[in-house]
C-alpha cells in the first residue's frame, strides 16, 4: 500500500508540473487502415536436419489501424492472421512538446534491433539472433508487454521509461471481482536514444531493463550505434540478460555488425555477421551466423511498400560441424 500511495503521489505530480489540459472542444477524429504481407520461399537444413527442407509460406500477415482525435490523442491497433493474435492496442496522449504517455500493450523500451525495429525494415530476412532470443527469455517472442511508460524528448537526446507486466502474456487486471492474475509488483525498462541533428543517420543509444519476481524475473541491458547517412548503412549492438527466474540464473548474450550499401537506386547488398552465446558460464557452446543478401525495392521512394530480399545464412556452431546453412528468399508488400 506504501508503493501505492508513492507511485499516485508521483503521477499527479508529474500532471500538475506539465500543466496538463484536459479539456479539448470538438477534436477532429481521423483514421487509417493499413498492413502488411510477407511471403518466403526457403531452403535449408535447419537444426541439424541429414535433408534438405523446402517451401513456401507465409512469415506475416498484419493489419492495422491507426486514429488521431485532434492533436492530443492517438491510438494503434494491430492484429497477426497467420496465427490469430492481438499484437498492439496502445493509447498516446501529449503531455507536452516533450512528454508523451503510452499506456495498452505495445512496444517499450528494449533492444533497438527487436520490436524497435519495425518488421518492415528489417535489414534482411530475419532479425538477429540474439535479438529474437532475448525477446522469448523476457517480456516474450513479440517483443511486446502490457504496461505504461513516459517517452520524453530534450533536444538530440530521448528518454523512455516503461513500467510493465514482465510478460506480454499476462493481462493484469485487477478488477473488483477478483478474478485474475494476482501481482505484487512490476517489471521497469529504460533506455536513452541519441540522435544529433548535426550528423545525418547517427543514432546511439543504451537500454537496461529488470523483469517482475512473480511473473519472469530477469535483468537485461544493451548498447547499439547505428550510423545511416545513405547509400552506406552500418549498425553494431551488444545484448545481454540474466534470467532469475529458476532455481539458477542463467546468462546470455550476443551482439551483431552489419553493413548495407545501395549499389544503384532500387538495390541494397547486405551483410551481417553475429554472435550468440546461450550460456556465458558454459564454454564452447555459441552460435555464429554470416548473412549475405541483397534486397530489390519496387519503388525507390518508398523503400519498404513492395520489396524483395535473398540472403543465404551460413551458420557455425561451437564444437560440432552440422550443417544448418539456409536460403531465404521474402517478398514484402505494406499498404
Amino acid at each position: 500500500m506504501n508503493f501505492i500511495k508513492r507511485f499516485t503521489v508521483i503521477m499527479l505530480v508529474f500532471f500538475i508540473s506539465t500543466n496538463l489540459n484536459f479539456a479539448q472542444d470538438d477534436p477532429e477524429f481521423s483514421y487509417r487502415i493499413g498492413g502488411t504481407i510477407q511471403a518466403w520461399t526457403s531452403l535449408g537444413q535447419i537444426d541439424g536436419s541429414d535433408t534438405s527442407s523446402l517451401g513456401w509460406g507465409l512469415r506475416r500477415v498484419r493489419v492495422r489501424a491507426y486514429s488521431n482525435f485532434g492533436t492530443k490523442m492517438k491510438g494503434f491497433v494491430q492484429f497477426e492472421l497467420t496465427s490469430p493474435k492481438l499484437l498492439d492496442a496502445r493509447i498516446e496522449y501529449l503531455v507536452s512538446d516533450m512528454f508523451t504517455i503510452r499506456a495498452g500493450r505495445f512496444i517499450g523500451a528494449g533492444v533497438r534491433a527487436a520490436g524497435l525495429t519495425s518488421h518492415t525494415v528489417i535489414d534482411i530476412t530475419e532479425r538477429p539472433l540474439t535479438a529474437q532470443k532475448w525477446g522469448a527469455s523476457t517480456i516474450g517472442a513479440d517483443f511486446r508487454d502490457y504496461g505504461m511508460d513516459v517517452v520524453g524528448s530534450f533536444g538530440d537526446l530521448k528518454a523512455t521509461v516503461t513500467l510493465h507486466n514482465g510478460n506480454g502474456a499476462t493481462n493484469v487486471l485487477n478488477r473488483m471481482s477478483g478474478h485474475g492474475v494476482q501481482n505484487g509488483s512490476f517489471a521497469v525498462s529504460g533506455m536513452l536514444t541519441f540522435k544529433p541533428k548535426t550528423v545525418k543517420g547517427l543514432e546511439a543509444g543504451a537500454y537496461y531493463g529488470m523483469g517482475n519476481k512473480e511473473i519472469n524475473e530477469y535483468k537485461s541491458y544493451n548498447a547499439y550505434a547505428y550510423y545511416e547517412p545513405g547509400p552506406l548503412r552500418v549498425k553494431a549492438e551488444v545484448i545481454g540478460w540474466t534470467n532469475t527466474f529458476g532455481t539458477i540464473d542463467v546468462s546470455q548474450m550476443g551482439y551483431y555488425l552489419f553493413a548495407g550499401y545501395k549499389v544503384a537506386e532500387n538495390i541494397e547488398a547486405v551483410g551481417r555477421f553475429e554472435n550468440y552465446d546461450k550460456n556465458t558460464d558454459v564454454d564452447d557452446n555459441e552460435q555464429s551466423i554470416i548473412t549475405l543478401g541483397a534486397t530489390y525495392s519496387v519503388f525507390s521512394t518508398k523503400w519498404t511498400a513492395g520489396k524483395i530480399t535473398a540472403a543465404y545464412a551460413i551458420i557455425g556452431e561451437s564444437g560440432t560441424a552440422v550443417d544448418n546453412n539456409a536460403f531465404q528468399l521474402v517478398m514484402q508488400l505494406v499498404f
